[in-house]
């Protein structure tokens, strides 16, 4: 039996899911990944800055930002 993943396999299919779409937009309009990843920075921020933690909405946004980085 395998051991149990603790990664949120949904977040985890969000970001890689978002991460495509934002890399195939960008080969149609040039620029929109670094606008895109400028928006996710200014979220990332705006939810960190929020009164309750929301760890894995931050995780997820880190993991997006990751995989569209990635070549």
């Amino acid at each position: 039996m395998s051991d149990k993943n603790s990664i949120n396999q949904t977040h985890l299919i969000i970001s890689a899911i978002t991460a495509s779409l934002i890399k195939a937009l960008d080969k149609q309009s040039p620029g929109l990944k670094v606008e895109f990843l400028s928006e996710l920075k200014e979220q990332y921020y705006e939810i960190r800055e929020k009164e309750l933690v929301h760890n894995e909405a931050l995780e997820t946004l880190i993991w997006t930002k990751e995989l569209i980085e990635k070549n």
